[in-house]
């Protein structure tokens, strides 16, 4: 049980550190300049996505 919760942290760390890695690359083309900006709105809906997924699946266990 401990072992899922950690997993679920370390996923939504990873996943907000790589929202914010994908704001910066779409204001200053730092990691990869050929990115668009619709490029750049997806992955950072997709590692939403998996944020939410994963609080909803920390929430689901508790209940």
């Amino acid at each position: 049980m401990k072992k899922s919760t950690m997993i679920s942290k370390i996923v939504i760390v990873i996943c907000a550190f790589l929202i914010v890695l994908a704001v910066i690359n779409g204001f200053t083309g730092f990691i990869n300049s050929k990115l668009t900006w619709g490029t750049t709105a997806v992955c950072i809906a997709g590692f939403s996505i998996a944020v939410f997924a994963a609080a909803a699946w920390e929430r689901k266990k508790k209940m």
